[in-house]
């Protein structure tokens, strides 16, 4: 390459990343994106299916943000409430990884301690209901709130626990710091929902 005001060419050595939400070769056949560019572009793709898609690293990405939101707004907020856990998983997240961040960062604003669902109350939980199934089986077998609102908890707190025992690699110790709890709470809770040795790697 030539840089400005250079009098000899300069050798670089670059890679380029392109990144695109639509089919690059539906575009290149309805001819709407150039062809020798796609295939000069087109040497190795990764394709990253929405967060919808993979809901596990929902609230892994989130405690990431969190973590990133904590310090950046210097906020002292210690982590997600179950229910808040809950709500974050069951969302259908059209704006994906992107959106995630950022209704972590405005909880963590309004938060001074743990983010409630209270704290999420700006993002559309209505694109996050549960899917048609869902909601049948509800009508087949209806619950009270108060039963909705305890299987959600501990359908939460046990992803929760799985998640920072996978982590940790077994360590229940070290899962007890990263769920923000004391390793008697955290060893009572797996005795409680039956979580054995063999879900995650032993201690």
């Amino acid at each position: 390459m030539w840089p400005l005001g250079a009098k000899a060419p300069s050798a670089v050595d670059v890679r380029i990343i392109a990144a695109c939400n639509v089919p690059l070769d539906a575009e290149v056949r309805a001819g709407r994106f150039r062809q020798d560019l796609y295939y000069r572009l087109n040497e190795f793709t990764i394709t990253a299916p929405p967060l919808r898609a993979r809901r596990d690293d929902i609230l892994i990405l989130a405690q990431r943000f969190l973590e990133e939101a904590s310090m950046d707004l210097k906020r002292p907020v210690r982590g997600l409430s179950p229910d808040a856990a809950d709500l974050l998983v069951r969302y259908s997240w059209p704006g994906n990884v992107r959106e995630l961040r950022n209704v972590v960062r405005r909880a963590a604003l309004l938060s001074s301690d743990i983010i409630t669902p209270e704290h999420l109350a700006g993002f559309d939980e209505g694109a996050g209901q549960p899917e048609a199934a869902d909601r049948a089986g509800s009508r087949s077998a209806p619950m009270t709130l108060r039963e909705a609102r305890d299987r959600g908890v501990a359908e939460a707190e046990q992803r929760a626990i799985r998640w920072a025992l996978e982590v940790a690699r077994g360590n229940k110790s070290e899962a007890a710091r990263l769920l923000k709890t004391d390793y008697k709470t955290l060893h009572t809770k797996i005795k409680q929902y039956g979580i054995r040795p063999g879900d995650s790697r032993p201690s």
